[in-house]
């Protein structure tokens, strides 16, 4: 028997955007003469930016949410990406990052450098939903934040210090207390200063700032465990030709493993644009397998990004599968008996499977063939059409009686001995399946009664309705013999009333009326 494994999906490598490809999937125009979108973070529908509107001013900034998904939040469909609103009714100072807690269902936003001096050392509290803002909490006095996000293995948030704090890390709690600084760090890659930073699990990446160093654009790659930097890897999208400058400025995980990047562009011809990146870096998914006992289950393990993966199994002798549950949802064990396969992993799985005992089936008795019985055979007066294996009504009454005689005894000694010390419920489940059915054998037997009786008396009916006939041809018979012999026409008269009243004495006296048939 196998256990799952307690593993969290992670990143192929310690670079994971080494060499990764990027594609444009959308652009949008800036709302400000000199607006610069500072931060992203995305929530479970919208991917959310912030337009420093006016760097040197304290003007509203503009606030834009995008469709995440292929779906809104109610299910409807909608291009993804697309803008879904923008609102701006409030100051963010240079609203340098962004973080969104799941949790609490809010986003974080980190002022940096403000014209107003009581934006120095802030975070701003931000509704997700209507896109305001809430409140703004001081955090330090002694340093600005440039980025922030959140940490779902505690609740806080890791935050990077300008260079007042020294270009330092630390991680706060979920109510914005410091818990842990790392204090100055030995940055070993020349920039000129960091925009905002995203975590996934253990690692977090940052776009330093090389704007104005001619040495194109890098992504940094850190550990949190470690409280190092692991990679500088550097950043190509393929720019076109009409590009005169660009600055990457934040990124957030769309999905797992999926990279949305915000640049800020100015064309040739003097357009101001906020273009969106999407990536997929190279990742591996947790396949978790586990069974109950009575069997066997491969194991699961880490699959990359892409990639497949079969999971068989086998069940002792005398059992059989009972349940394969994959993703929470049960599948029919007919269609896959031995195994499954993952295809195209681009998540976590897990699938479990449960095994059963092997049904008994348990050998009817095999009856005893009983002798046949030789009757003499006998002269039948029964009619032309009636059925030769009927039987009289007399012997099928008898043979019905002695069946229902029987039955009823036996049904009668089973139920005393059923109820003597029983359940009604344990009595059922312990009847005998012949006992079972007696009850519908009895009322198969009354039908074929009646129906038997139904036949004999429409035998009956047919019987009369012959000779009724044959009295009618007599009856014309002897007029057309009256009616030939015009001659002796009394004679005649008085033959035939004389024939008619003999006939009709005879019927009385040897045959019994219709009425009584």
């Amino acid at each position: 028997m196998t256990h799952p494994a307690v593993c969290r999906a992670d990143f192929a490598s310690t670079a994971p955007f080494a060499g990764v490809s990027w594609e444009l999937v959308g652009e949008y125009p800036l709302l400000g003469s000199t607006g610069v979108v500072q931060s992203v973070c995305a929530t479970e529908d919208y991917i959310i930016c912030i337009e420093n509107y006016n760097d040197q001013t304290t003007e509203p900034d503009v606030v834009s949410a995008y469709y995440k998904n292929t779906t809104d939040a109610g299910g409807n469909p909608v291009t993804q990406y697309s803008l879904a609103r923008q609102v701006q009714n409030a100051d963010y100072a240079h609203a340098n990052g962004m973080a969104y807690n799941p949790v609490t269902h809010e986003i974080l936003v980190s002022g940096y450098s403000s014209p107003d001096a009581s934006n120095f050392g802030c975070i701003f509290r931000l509704d997700p939903d209507t896109l305001e803002q809430k409140e703004r909490v001081p955090v330090s006095d002694s340093y600005n934040i440039l980025g922030i996000d959140y940490l779902p293995s505690t609740g806080g948030y890791l935050i990077q210090a300008d260079t007042n704090g020294g270009y330092r890390f630390a991680l706060l709690d979920a109510s914005l207390q410091l818990v842990d600084d790392w204090g100055p760090y030995p940055f070993d890659f020349y920039m000129e200063n960091f925009q905002d930073l995203c975590v996934s699990g253990d690692l977090f990446f940052i776009f330093p700032l090389t704007m104005h160093l001619g040495i194109g654009n890098f992504i940094q790659t850190y550990s949190i465990s470690r409280k190092t930097l692991l990679s500088n890897d550097a950043v190509n999208f393929n720019f076109s030709d009409d590009i005169a400058s660009n600055e990457p400025e934040g990124l957030c995980e769309t999905n797992p493993g999926e990279f949305i990047a915000i640049v800020n562009v100015q064309k040739t011809d003097g357009g101001r644009f906020l273009r969106l990146y999407r990536t997929r870096v190279p990742y591996l998914f947790q396949i978790s397998a586990s069974s109950a006992e009575h069997g066997f289950i491969s194991e699961g393990g880490e699959v990359s990004r892409g990639e497949e993966k079969t999971i068989s199994y086998t069940a002792d002798d005398g059992y059989r599968l009972a349940k394969l549950l994959v993703d929470g949802l049960y599948l029919p064990v007919t269609e896959h008996p031995n195994s499954y396969t993952f295809s195209d992993v681009q998540s976590d799985h897990t699938i479990s499977v449960t095994f059963e005992p092997i049904p008994t089936v348990t050998p009817a008795p095999t009856a005893t063939a009983k002798p046949t019985k030789t009757q003499n055979s006998t002269v039948s007066n029964a009619p032309e059409a009636s059925f030769g294996f009927f039987p009289s009504v007399a012997s099928h009454f008898a043979m019905f009686w002695k069946s229902a005689v029987h039955t009823g005894s036996t049904v009668l000694q089973k139920a005393i001995a059923c109820f003597s010390g029983f359940s009604l419920l344990t009595c059922i489940r312990q009847a005998n399946p012949v006992f079972l059915v007696l009850p519908l054998l009895l009322l198969v037997l009354i039908l074929l009664f009646f129906l038997r009786l139904r036949y004999v008396r429409r035998i009956r009916r047919e019987r009369s309705r012959k000779a009724l006939e044959r009295r009618r041809r007599t009856y014309e018979e002897l007029v057309r013999d009256f009616t030939a012999d015009q001659e002796d026409e009394e004679l005649s008269i008085d033959e035939l009333l004389l024939t008619i009243e003999e006939i009709q004495k005879e019927e009385h006296s040897g045959a019994p009326s219709e009425k009584n048939w």
